[in-house]
């Protein structure tokens, strides 16, 4: 038991701040550097034209898809590893872990056999039609058939990340980003050797930086230094263990699941008023990421923190890291709100050009950066309940904002108030998916004393 408690006790005898910033740093860094690869995405399909960043806009929702089945196993496990560390539960640590893994392979194995054969008909149902959807298929033929090294990178991450090691686990998803940047001109243009594949070579150099990092961090796992014991016998499915993990993971599920829906029903508002519109929203959901990933990152970093002081029954460690997250989250959001309001047109010129293009991205991105303070803070409270091991809380608090209430706003608001509506539901759900999560969180706080 000593490897593990020696790489495992910091977490409940640190301070808060500088445990935030050891668990959350790293994470907010890697996350940070996703956004910025899906920026780099974008601004490479911009300059394939409008229809290729229309269809990253088309494929977007089913990318989010795919993500939140494989945080679904990779969230729960480090939430009930963490917690296990805490309770100092040697056996039970290397069952999650090895049933993490179980997990993993049985569900890659099913996803890509599902989404392959249903492939075109969920892009058209999307939004996606002529050269769109041409174009659409092609990234997403990638995407599906490499979609296990998507799950795993996400699995791996979060059991290196629970085990006490953020850095090495955020130092993989950097290199896995950087790579796909590098990537990303030499196989869409056909840099040197390689041929010209267009939007398809920018899905490949997802998949050639997320198979670098997979080595990685399996080549951590396996040697001396993991804190784990891969063993056969923890491979072996176990009811409790399962429950557990897919219980917690469903929270994170539900909540990408949402976005997708929700992203699904804005694409297909969008493209009826046009090609400018789809293209707006592609530019717009990527400069949300930078808004949702540090914060993303942020909430990832207390699941670990949370569910081992939790564990360990340090209730008020346990407040004080919640409240303090979540006025980081806070600050931050309100700091990119006022960047985006300020430099608007630089950021909109970025993705296209075009007197109409910029004139409906001002009036767009004005509207929408309404969200960007309250985004964060959401995500960190679910992350909390998520790090308590409370399913129920957390997967209502985590689908309050794409389900509760964004998709209805998406139904509703574009009738009343056209386009515009459309560009007005994404800041007036977050607003309220606050207050609800807020709420909840406080009377959870009472109940900590």
């Amino acid at each position: 038991m000593k490897n593990l408690v020696d790489k495992s006790e910091f977490m409940g005898k640190g301070r808060i701040w500088p445990l935030l910033l050891r668990f959350s740093g790293p994470s907010i860094v890697s996350a940070t550097v996703m956004a910025t690869y899906n920026l780099v995405d974008a601004i490479f399909a911009g300059s394939l034209g409008l229809e290729a960043l229309g269809a990253l806009a088309i494929a977007f929702p089913l990318m989010i898809i795919y993500t939140s089945i494989g945080s679904c196993v990779g969230f729960g496990s480090s939430s009930l590893i963490s917690r296990n560390l805490g309770a100092r539960k040697r056996r039970e640590v290397n069952v999650a872990v090895g049933n993490t893994i179980s997990l993993f392979l049985i569900i890659s194995v099913i996803a890509t056999f599902i989404f392959y054969l249903n492939l075109e008909p969920l892009l058209q149902l999307f939004g996606a039609t002529g050269e769109v959807l041409e174009l659409a298929m092609s990234y997403m033929n990638i995407e599906t058939g490499f979609i296990v090294l998507n799950f795993f990178l996400l699995v791996l991450v979060e059991m290196v990340r629970a085990g006490g090691d953020p850095a090495l686990a955020s130092g993989a998803a950097i290199l896995s980003s950087v790579v796909n940047c590098i990537m990303d001109p030499i196989l869409a243009f056909g840099l040197g050797p390689f041929p010209r594949m267009g939007i398809a070579g920018l899905a490949l150099a997802t998949s050639v930086g997320r198979g670098i990092s997979i080595v990685i961090l399996l080549a951590y796992l396996t040697s001396q230094r993991s804190p784990y014991s891969l063993r056969p016998r923890y491979l072996l499915l176990k009811l409790k263990t399962v429950k557990e993990i897919l219980g917690i993971g469903l929270s994170s599920t539900v909540r990408m699941s949402g976005a997708s829906v929700a992203q699904i029903l804005s694409t297909r508002v969008a493209s009826s008023f046009g090609v400018i519109p789809l293209a707006l929203l592609a530019v717009l959901f990527r400069i949300n990421s930078f808004a949702f990933h540090p914060t993303f990152g942020l909430g990832q970093g207390i699941i670990p923190l949370v569910g081992y002081n939790y564990g360990a029954k340090l209730n008020q460690r346990v407040r004080e890291i919640a409240a303090k997250a979540t006025t980081a989250a806070l600050v931050y959001g309100t700091l990119f709100c006022f960047f985006v309001m300020i430099f608007t047109t630089p950021i909109l010129s970025l993705f296209g050009s075009g007197a109409d293009y910029l004139a409906q991205g001002d009036w767009a991105l004005h509207i929408f950066a309404f969200g960007f303070p309250t985004i964060g803070v959401q995500m960190v409270l679910s992350c909390f309940f998520q790090g308590l091991g409370k399913w129920i809380p957390s997967l209502i608090v985590s689908s309050s904002h794409q389900v509760i209430f964004l998709i209805p706003c998406i139904l509703i608001l574009p009738q009343l108030f056209g386009l515009t509506g459309l560009w007005l539901a994404f800041p007036i759900a977050s607003g309220l998916a606050v207050v609800l999560s807020a709420s909840w969180a406080i009377a959870e706080f009472r109940g900590l004393k």
